[in-house]
């Protein structure tokens, strides 16, 4: 086992003083159950800190790279960048799934490549990091892992900004004539808590124009109000 951890912290870039911290973070919650551990002894605990690590390192990154971003645009694309699907990637590309100790139900149920057991481990293993080294070093850590990710992220983002203030574009051209009641009325929410997805329609004077969606209902407006100023140009066209 030690030598595959030492070909991890190879992997990982970052050698662990307390070598348990590592070991911590791999061990999935069926092996502790199943070995009649107390469930403490899981990865959970790390996953909950290194959560915070991973959401701050993204947050810092984001914010010096896109000055010119406002919160709603920031937070849309920290959102994609912190999601179960983009964490999951990360971690399956430093092969962090053939290094996790399962319980034998898990093994068989190829929990190994389950997107959510991913991301937990990778959060966890930024947790541990903290522990080990503090703060930077594991807030080095974890940039280093997503560098690519968050680069792309902030090169695509200037696109997203500058089509950010659509709801401003649609009032506008919805008040040419006079004033128009404009609303924005969420249809609907799907996903747990932490990736909830909103569905928002945006009406005038009653009448539904458009409609869209977003990891917040800001998002969603504008999505919503995108939408609405795609389908005014059509019916102008036509």
């Amino acid at each position: 086992m030690k030598s595959e951890l030492k070909e991890l912290q190879r992997v990982l870039g970052y050698k662990f003083k307390d070598l348990e911290l590592l070991e911590t973070a791999l061990m999935h919650t069926s092996y502790v159950n199943e070995s009649g551990f107390n469930k403490c002894e899981s990865n959970q605990r790390l996953e909950f800190l290194g959560d915070a690590v991973v959401e701050l390192t993204v947050t810092k990154a984001l914010y010096e790279r896109l000055p010119s971003a406002d919160e709603g645009a920031l937070s849309s694309i920290r959102a994609k960048l912190v999601c179960t699907a983009t964490l999951a990637e990360i971690a399956s590309g430093l092969g962090i799934g053939d290094y996790l100790v399962l319980g034998k139900g898990a093994e068989k149920g190829n929990e190994r490549e389950n997107p959510t057991v991913l991301e937990d481990a990778f959060e966890a293993i930024a947790g541990a990091v903290y522990l080990d080294a503090g703060w930077k070093r594991a807030s080095n850590f974890v940039y280093k892992v997503m560098e690519v990710a968050i680069l792309n992220a902030s090169e695509s983002s200037d696109r997203e900004i500058s089509n950010w203030d659509r709801k401003t574009s649609l009032q506008i051209e919805l008040q040419k004539n006079g004033s128009v009641r404009i609303e924005y009325i969420v249809s609907g929410e799907q996903g747990p808590n932490h990736e909830k997805i909103f569905q928002v329609d945006v009406f005038a004077d009653g009448k539904r124009l458009g409609s869209g969606s977003g990891y917040s209902k800001k998002e969603a407006e504008q999505d919503a109000a995108g939408d609405a100023l795609r389908r005014l140009d059509v019916s102008k066209k036509s």
